[in-house]
């Protein structure tokens, strides 16, 4: 019982609330599941926030819009995606039973009830640090993608002040900040962690990389395992994107997509047997796989094939998958299984089926279109017209560093660029 002079509760509530809100504040970096106050109508200042909305999904059908604020998922406050995806889990143990999800338009809360699970849409996390994160993770991961023969000329600007070690080292700093002010969960400081180390990172990073991720798996829910490493493939962090996929199909085998994409992972990594493999299991049940997996599934084939000198099999898959897609890789691959097995025929025809469908492309790419030529001629023992080839290219500056790293993530690759240099200095 109250005391009789007491103020009356009602009063009270702005003042409870305010406290609530700053222990919050102060405390969400703990990454808990915690309740919301009911009543309450102030915007929140974390959540995840929907940057896609997928046709026919639940978002769509409840009127979900782009930019709108998720803060709440049954009992459960939404601070970043390890909370939204905990709270998923949690509501899977009755997957029949729809739960009350709390949005945010603006300053206006909506409430909308869905079954528990995919919700039909893409989210980021809604935070001031966090996106300032991402703004530095993007500038690392842009930098990284730059060969290191034009680290220094076209792009000397960027990499005189070390370049992605410095970018590497800007992104720590706001990392490090936050893990002492709190102004990130323990959660995302730990992503942002991993996501530093690089696939080329020193022997130690890699030792520390491993390190991060067994901490990461053994706290967070499987499905955020399975996203993020389809995140991180998609930066390019394909060795951290291997082991999370590797993780979540351990507890769920039956993922095709993720199997695939961790097959692609796998290209990315040179592991052309491992690559092979997902491939033969996805395509075990190849009328499952939706077009896209095909193609996935046809193209890491052709990979695989190739790095075992499998070459008619390789230009199989190969061909089946530009069918598909008509792309610059999988017509490439075609030309260099012919010329790796002196196929001048199967060489000439993809060479014009190339021309004729990526003439663009076809321009651009010359040097690395003659590399094969000569590579081609050469295997048929015709060195005097792969010099004529050699002689006509166009391309003089840091052809063999052009080379190396353009043919560095095909199989057999290195034998086109050691073929180039012979004939060059012979």
């Amino acid at each position: 019982m109250p005391n009789p002079g007491s103020a009356p509760r009602r009063s009270l509530l702005p003042f409870l609330l305010s406290v609530v809100l700053a222990a919050c504040a102060s405390s969400f970096a703990q990454s808990r599941l915690a309740d919301l106050p009911e009543g309450n109508r102030e915007p929140p200042k974390l959540g995840v926030r929907i940057i896609e909305v997928r046709p026919e999904g639940q978002l769509e059908k409840a009127g979900i819009q782009v930019m709108d604020l998720l803060s709440r998922y049954g009992k459960f406050t939404v601070v970043d995606h390890s909370t939204y995806y905990k709270a998923r889990e949690f509501y899977l143990k009755t997957p029949d039973q729809k739960v009350k999800v709390r949005f945010w338009r603006g300053r206006t809360p909506m409430t909308i009830e869905v079954l528990p699970g995919t919700i039909g849409g893409s989210t980021n996390e809604y935070n001031a640090v966090a996106y300032q994160l991402d703004s530095a993770m993007m500038r690392v991961n842009a930098l990284k993608e730059i060969p290191e023969f034009s680290r220094m000329v076209e792009f000397k600007s960027e990499f005189e002040n070390s370049g992605v070690e410095a970018a590497i080292a800007q992104a720590r700093e706001i990392i490090d900040r936050a893990e002492a002010d709190g102004s990130l969960t323990p959660t995302q400081i730990l992503v942002g962690r991993i996501g530093l180390i690089l696939d080329n990172a020193p022997e130690d990073e890699l030792h520390k990389l491993n390190a991060l991720l067994v901490e990461f798996v053994q706290n967070q829910p499987l499905e955020y395992i399975g996203w993020l490493g389809n995140k991180f493939s998609e930066q390019g962090h394909y060795r951290t994107a291997r082991q999370l996929l590797k993780e979540y199909l351990s507890k769920n085998p039956d993922s095709i997509l993720a199997r695939l994409n961790l097959g692609n992972a796998c290209l990315s990594l040179g592991l052309w047997t491992e690559a092979e493999a997902v491939a033969d299991l996805a395509l075990t049940n190849a009328d499952d796989l939706w077009p896209e997996g095909l193609f996935m599934a046809y193209q890491q084939k052709a990979f695989g094939a190739l790095s075992r000198s499998d070459y008619n099999t390789s230009i199989a898959f190969a061909e089946k998958a530009f069918a598909m897609n008509g792309g610059t890789i999988q017509i490439e691959m075609v030309q260099l299984a012919a010329a790796l097995s002196g196929n001048m025929d199967k060489f000439i025809e993809a060479t014009s089926k190339r021309k004729e469908s990526l003439p663009k492309e076809f321009e651009t790419l010359k040097l690395q279109i003659d590399s094969l030529e000569a590579l081609a001629l050469s295997v048929n023992g015709n060195d005097a017209l792969a010099r004529e080839v050699i002689a006509r290219s166009t391309e003089k500056d840091r052809v063999e560093a052009r080379l190396k790293n353009y043919w560095r993530t095909y199989p057999q690759g290195n034998k086109v660029v050691e073929n180039w240099m012979r004939l060059s200095t012979n």
